[in-house]
């Protein structure tokens, strides 16, 4: 079954990938939270190399099309595990839905297991609104309260010309980054990475034909920024075990890399509307 054929009911299902895309299909299950969240801290960054499994995490998505389309949670696990990380995984997501959508079974899977990370994305046009600052707030708490470190994920704006829009992602991702900030929680900001991909590498196309969601590189892209980000990992390497494989597999990961690490580098946040 194609992503895209999925019916626009919830998605909450912990089964092999093939049955919607989602699932947590990992060869160990995280044992304890408290393990796994020692490992993040003491153990050495797996950025340089891939090597065999050096720490465990478990990730709940909640989100929409924009994370199961291209399989987001899945590219995460195979990057992440071709770099050391055990990485499971739970995804929560409605087609068109919002956070209030998926609240309530978000909030349910929570209770019923402890995970590493909580990644939070809503609809397309809710972020900057008092709805999304409150559904925010909800699942932070959340997450914080299940001992989780909630992420905000902002993905790439929607746009129809399959091109950046860099003025309406700026204020896209300004919201994103405003809940982060009065939530304590971290930001995976794929949108701008995109931004940055577009003006690094000559040619590329991550979106759908006549489309706004990721096609298989862009979505590819955005896994790389969700390891880097959470995992300090800079892909290298292209898998055949990933959704994505193709001659840019080594560009988008290290566009992604660079993106992540441009602060560290430069002093300050790479600007979108400027290209610098």
């Amino acid at each position: 079954m194609n992503t895209l054929d999925i019916p626009p009911q919830i998605l909450y299902d912990d089964r092999c990938d093939d049955q919607y895309g989602l699932g947590v299909p990992s060869m160990k299950k995280l044992s304890r939270f408290a393990a796994a969240l020692l490992s993040l801290v003491l153990l050495p960054s797996c950025s340089s190399t891939a090597g065999g499994s050096e720490r465990e995490v478990s990730i709940l998505y909640v989100g929409n099309s924009f994370v199961y389309t291209g399989n987001v949670p899945r590219q995460v696990r195979v990057l992440a595990e071709l770099y050391g990380v055990d990485c499971t995984y739970k995804s929560v997501s409605k087609g068109g839905g919002s956070l209030s959508d998926t609240m309530g079974v978000a909030m349910k899977a929570m209770d019923q297991k402890q995970y590493s990370y909580v990644i939070i994305q809503d609809y397309g046009t809710r972020p900057g609104s008092d709805g999304f600052f409150a559904d925010v707030k909800a699942l932070c708490d959340k997450a914080h309260a299940a001992g989780a470190i909630p992420v905000l994920y902002s993905p790439a704006w929607v746009n129809i010309d399959a091109v950046p829009d860099r003025q309406g992602q700026k204020g896209y991702t300004d919201a994103y980054r405003e809940a982060a900030s009065l939530n304590g929680a971290l930001l995976v900001n794929a949108g701008d990475a995109w931004v940055y991909a577009y003006d690094a590498i000559e040619g590329i196309d991550l979106y759908k034909p006549n489309d706004y969601h990721a096609n298989d590189a862009g979505a590819y892209l955005t896994a790389c920024v969700f390891v880097g980000t959470l995992f300090d990992i800079h892909v290298k390497e292209a898998t055949g075990k990933n959704r994505y494989s193709g001659e840019l597999a080594i560009p988008l990961g290290q566009a992604a890399w660079e993106f992540v690490n441009y602060f560290h580098q430069h002093g300050c946040e790479y600007d979108i509307l400027a290209g610098a």
